[in-house]
């Protein structure tokens, strides 16, 4: 029970930044680009994808620490793995069909997540913040 509040916690706290992420790239969607519909709808895709996937990591990796059958949880995690590697494709490719700034937009949703775990690693680094990834240090 408490490694599946640890893991809620990860997750409500990526998924608030993530969210800031989102509005600040709306943002500038907005202000500079001609294909503002375009490159909102792919960017509002891109992250979703990405929440997705952060939230299915999460519950597999919560298995694995639930003490499930270890090989069945790899097995469902390199299904999963290339199931998001599909989508992400097949999300990357169409895209591309609508221009260079939807594959942008779509590109920097998808790996929105990513950014934040890099910003909040470089902060943690320099001593800027001391959240450890939104676990609850005594």
């Amino acid at each position: 029970m408490y490694k599946k509040t640890i893991m809620s916690n990860i997750l409500k706290f990526f998924v608030k930044r993530v969210c800031i992420f989102y509005a600040i790239a709306l943002i500038i969607c907005l202000i500079f680009s001609g294909h503002r519909i375009i490159m909102i709808a792919a960017l509002t895709i891109g992250v979703l994808i990405s929440l997705l996937r952060f939230a299915v990591l999460e519950s597999v990796l919560g298995h694995l620490l639930s003490g499930a059958n270890k090989k069945r949880a790899v097995a469902i995690n390199i299904v999963i793995y290339l199931l998001n590697l599909v989508i992400i494709g097949i999300t990357v490719v169409f895209a591309m069909q609508f221009g260079v700034h939807a594959f942008l937009a779509v590109l920097g949703g998808i790996l929105s997540t990513l950014f934040v775990i890099m910003i909040n690693a470089i902060t943690e680094a320099f001593g800027i913040t001391q959240n450890h990834y939104g676990q609850k240090v005594k």
